[in-house]
């Protein structure tokens, strides 16, 4: 391979890790900057014609050289800044790398085995394209999946329900199209399965839950301040409709990483069927609770 051919090749794949690098991160960088730093990683391939060689693609040498062409590039004010730009630049290499060796396999490549030695045929330009094209769309997804992870983390709460002495805990998520509300008072209903709450109910209400039993026929058994606790709400979904029993704890906590906040205003309508396939979440929050929480991050 010739001298031009060897940095033209190395140029544009250093630009494109570079690039990736920086949509992975989310970075905003002149182009010309990830030209220019793409042009100094090329400058480092030239190392294979040096003497001692074997000390430059050494795992410090490219460590070194990586750590030199990131801060080139992105200019990071801080070690810790460095450092994770620094291993998002080596992912996107990494990924790239078995990207182009996966489909050089797959394509059935010659492999050559000699005194213990492997022997592989250089990748045609255009594996290298499409293994680079293929880490791109990859690396794609990996991030919007993060940012939607992310994003997510507003809508998630851990809940402390307290009933006298009783108390539950449990994963709560934030239905943005939960409109449920409670027909005589207008308050935001809540869904909560019965599994989650059911050793604060009274025994009578566990027991027809449990039974299979209508927990609205059985409202008139409880008396005082039980009573008081209990109502019910209608619904309708797209596939079937009906009554559900709605109930008031005394009191919940909401909490994430950086925010706690006790309430006496949540109300529940109670289901028996699972909220979510992988139990994710027990409790559905009706979407008010960002207005009084302002989407607090976890």
């Amino acid at each position: 391979m010739y001298v031009e051919d060897l940095l033209a090749l190395n140029f544009m794949m250093n630009v494109f890790l570079l690039y990736l690098t920086a949509r992975l991160l989310g970075r905003n960088v002149a182009k010309k900057r990830i030209l220019a730093g793409g042009f100094l990683a090329a400058l480092y391939s030239l190392a294979v014609y040096f003497p001692a060689s074997a000390v430059f693609f050494s795992w410090a040498g490219k460590l070194l050289v990586s750590l030199l062409v990131v801060w080139f590039t992105f200019r990071p004010k801080r070690l810790v800044e460095t450092l994770r730009l620094c291993g998002g630049f080596l992912l996107a290499s990494f990924i790239v790398g078995g990207s182009i060796f996966a489909l050089y396999f797959f394509a059935g490549a010659q492999v050559i085995l000699e005194g213990g030695v492997f022997y592989l045929q250089p990748a045609r330009p255009g594996m290298l394209f499409y293994g680079t094209l293929i880490a791109f769309f990859l690396l794609l997804a990996v991030w919007h999946f993060g940012e939607w992870q992310r994003h997510s983390r507003k809508y998630r709460f851990c809940l402390e329900i307290f009933d006298g002495e009783n108390k539950v805990k449990v994963n709560a998520l934030v239905d943005t199209g939960n409109r449920l509300r409670d027909p005589f008072t207008g308050k935001p209903l809540c869904v909560a399965s019965f599994h989650t709450v059911g050793r604060l109910l009274p025994p009578v209400l566990r027991t027809a839950y449990q039974t299979g039993k209508d927990p609205v026929l059985v409202l008139d058994e409880l008396s005082g301040a039980e009573a008081a606790k209990f109502g019910v709400a209608p619904f309708r979904a797209l596939e079937n409709a009906g009554i559900l029993l709605t109930y008031r704890p005394e009191k919940v906590i909401l909490s994430t990483s950086n925010y706690r906040e006790e309430r006496q205003d949540l109300l529940f309508a109670l289901t028996t069927k699972p909220l979510s396939l992988d139990d994710e979440a027990e409790v559905l929050l009706h979407p008010y609770i960002l207005k009084k929480t302002g989407g607090v991050d976890c």
